[in-house]
């Protein structure tokens, strides 16, 4: 019985080492085919199946192609990346004949703290410093404009973090990959007219003749966008705007401080700033001097 016990325990070790040597059962995941950009839609030809352990397999992912096709990519995915849901519903980019894209950076503050999406109206105020240095106009340009996309890191939809993958394992955020937190600032894309369009300004209140340039924001908004002393503000508009015209504001001008105050005067007496007399102070009455007691003689 002994010299079975070697041999015993040698075939439970090789039975055990046989089982965990085996490999781990695989699943397939959709991952992209080739390097596809932002705003993409899905073909048939733009996807595969890969095989990962089903323990590592990533959560969310897709199982098979068909609910893709025809889907539009929110953001670029590589080759070989998995592909997930949020990855999904990107905006494309339809233009009109008279229309022309045209992408300008924005930061919180200017692009409404990400709370835009595409299909919103937006007016577009321009904020200058004068060649001085010492003061700042802004104006209200063009408005009407059609937002056409949002870069995904400054939408407000989505502050928290969302998978993006990585060359190497292409598993994404759901399985430790990089993770990508919202920005202050961002791109929005707008889709601008190719006509001319009226920039006016509105002096009545001044009391003197309104005036007006003729520009074509094709031309504006980029040369606004590049310019190194120039900050862009998006304002948003309802469906049907009521259009305006401003003046603009150059904010030295909103200083005011009152004027040097007049110097104290005596004003006289019995006199009132309405020109009527007032009638004077009873003078004080005088001081009459005490009796001095006197003494009667006697007898």
């Amino acid at each position: 019985m002994k010299r079975f016990l070697p041999l015993l325990i040698g075939a439970v070790v090789f039975f055990f080492a046989l089982v965990m040597l085996q490999p781990e059962d695989t699943a397939s995941v959709v991952v992209a085919a080739a390097n596809l950009p932002a705003g993409h839609t899905l073909a048939e030809a733009d996807l595969t199946l890969q095989e990962y352990p089903k323990s590592i397999v990533p959560e969310g992912a897709f199982v098979e192609t068909s609910p893709l096709i025809g889907q539009t990519l929110r953001i670029e995915r590589r080759a070989g990346d998995v592909l997930y849901p949020e990855n999904l519903g990107g905006e494309a980019i339809i233009l009109a004949p008279d229309e022309r894209a045209i992408a300008i950076h924005v930061t919180d503050s200017g692009g409404l703290a990400g709370l835009l999406k595409p299909g919103d109206l937006v007016g577009v105020t321009a904020v200058l410093p004068d060649m001085s240095g010492s003061g700042t106009f802004g104006k209200a340009v063009i408005g009407g404009l059609r937002v056409l996309y949002i870069s995904p890191s400054f939408k407000a939809e989505e502050p928290q973090s969302q998978p993006v993958g990585t060359q190497e394992s292409g598993l994404g955020a759901n399985t430790g990959g990089l993770t990508q937190s919202r920005q202050d600032t961002g791109t929005v894309v707008l889709a601008v007219p190719v006509t001319a369009r009226v920039v006016g300004y509105d002096f009545a209140a001044f009391g003197v003749p309104n005036d007006a340039r003729l520009v074509y924001a094709v031309d504006l908004l980029p040369a606004l966008d590049q310019a190194g002393n120039a900050r862009l503000s998006l304002y948003l508009e309802p469906e049907q705007p009521v259009g305006f015209v401003s003046s603009g504001i150059y904010l030295p001008d909103l200083v005011r401080t009152p004027g040097p105050s007049p110097t104290p005067t005596e004003t006289p007496v019995g006199y009132s700033p309405e020109g009527t007399s007032t009638p004077a102070p009873p003078a004080p009455a005088p001081v009459l001097p005490t009796p001095t007691p006197t003494t009667k003689p006697k007898g």
